[in-house]
C-alpha cells in the first residue's frame, strides 16, 4: 500500500469539499482506497488530504491522469501550492 499525502490551498473550502465528494464519485477517484482530510487551523485555506492506494504505480497513474487537473482547478485549488508526498508508515502508537 502507497499513502500519498497532499498539501494545497483552496480559495473556499466548503466549495473545495463539493467538489472533492463530486471527483471522488467519478472514475479519477476509483484507485483511491481510503481518504482522511486535514484543514489548517490558523490558515482554513490548507488542506491536507491523506490518500491509499494499492501501489505507488497506482498512485502516480491516478494523481497524473490529464483529465484531473481542470477538476482541481474547478474545485478552487491554488495550482502552484500544490505539492505531493509519497510516505510510508513507519511506526503508529497512541497514550
Amino acid at each position: 500500500m502507497t499513502t500519498v499525502m497532499i498539501h494545497h490551498r483552496v480559495a473556499d473550502y466548503d466549495a473545495w469539499k463539493i467538489e472533492y465528494d463530486r471527483i471522488f464519485e467519478m472514475p479519477l477517484s476509483s484507485e483511491v482506497q481510503t481518504y482522511r482530510i486535514w484543514r489548517g487551523q490558523d490558515n482554513p485555506g490548507l488542506v491536507i488530504l491523506e490518500e491509499t492506494y494499492e501501489s505507488r504505480e497506482a498512485a502516480a497513474g491516478a494523481l497524473n491522469n490529464p483529465d484531473l487537473l481542470p477538476e482541481l482547478a474547478k474545485a478552487g485549488v491554488e495550482m502552484d501550492s500544490v505539492r505531493i508526498d509519497y510516505v510510508d508508515l513507519m511506526e503508529e502508537g497512541s497514550h
